[in-house]
């Protein structure tokens, strides 16, 4: 074989290895960071779903930014993100947010933001 056809075929082997680490990591005995991350996302969540019923994390951010936005006056942003917690939420806690859409509906903003503060403390 010529030393350029030898060339070749390494520079070819070598870019389809690099291309084997690349698409398939744990092949090489690399770590997948992402799956792993992926994977305790994951399991975090279904821990918080176990305990709570629900996503207590995520409807627990929706009710900040909830108070955020009437704090600030966007009583429309508020009620998009009590929405949003509404679905998440299971006991006390959602009790509370369903009575601070009530009142908010009602334009009670004070009202509001008292049940918002009890529904994030009986989370």
């Amino acid at each position: 074989m010529n030393i350029k056809l030898k060339i070749c075929s390494l520079a070819i082997a070598s870019i389809i290895a690099a291309m084997v680490i690349n698409f398939n990591p744990i092949v090489f005995g690399q770590s997948n960071a992402t799956n792993q991350t992926g994977s305790n996302m994951t399991s975090t969540t279904s821990n918080s779903t176990a305990s709570n019923g629900g996503n207590s994390s995520q409807g627990n951010v929706h009710l900040g930014l909830a108070m955020k936005a009437l704090q600030s006056g966007d009583k429309n942003g508020a009620l998009m993100h009590m929405n949003e917690g509404d679905k998440t939420l299971t006991g006390a806690a959602k009790m509370h947010l369903d009575e601070a859409i009530k009142v908010l509906q009602s334009g009670d903003t004070q009202g509001a933001l008292m049940h918002l503060q009890l529904a994030q403390k009986n989370q």
